[in-house]
This record gives C-alpha cells, structure tokens and sequence, in this order.
C-alpha cells in the first residue's frame, strides 16, 4: 500500500532532523534541534524524533532542558490541551 503524499513529504521533512540528532550529542544541542523540528514547514510527525538516543537523553537532562522533550512528547502524541 502507497503512503498518502502528505505524509510521505512529512516523513521526509523529519529524516533530516533524525540525521541532526546523531550530532547533538550535548543537551543545548538537543534542544535546539527540537526547537527547529517542531518550527519546521512540513514537518508533522516526531515519534522517530522522539526515539533517537540523543534526544530522548533530554528526559534525564537537568530541568532547563527537560521541557523540550516534553514539547516533543506533546507533538508527538499529545492534544491542544496537553498544550495549552
């Protein structure tokens, strides 16, 4: 079965990012690569995101940096609310 275009472009929008992760091996960098995923045009999916080592290693950061995975979470997986 052929995936739908939208998210065909989306999922390639992502690789990139996924890619990035592999070198933002400090949290600063980690959350700056979440920060552009989740402002980038095209970009709608972010659980592979959420997966790589290097941005799931955001969970265990110290507090300033926290946050930006669970910003991710709520892109990921979570609803306006979740947001608001």
């Amino acid at each position: 079965m052929a995936m739908d275009p939208t998210q065909q472009k989306a999922l390639n929008a992502l690789e990139s990012f996924i890619l990035l992760s592999k070198s933002a091996t400090s949290p600063r960098s980690a959350a700056d690569l979440v920060n552009q995923a989740t402002s980038a045009p095209n970009t709608y999916v972010f659980a592979e995101l959420l997966r790589t080592p290097n941005i799931s290693a955001l969970k265990t950061a110290s507090p300033e940096y926290t946050h930006f995975y669970t910003l991710l979470e709520i892109f990921a997986w979570g609803t306006w609310p979740d947001y608001s």
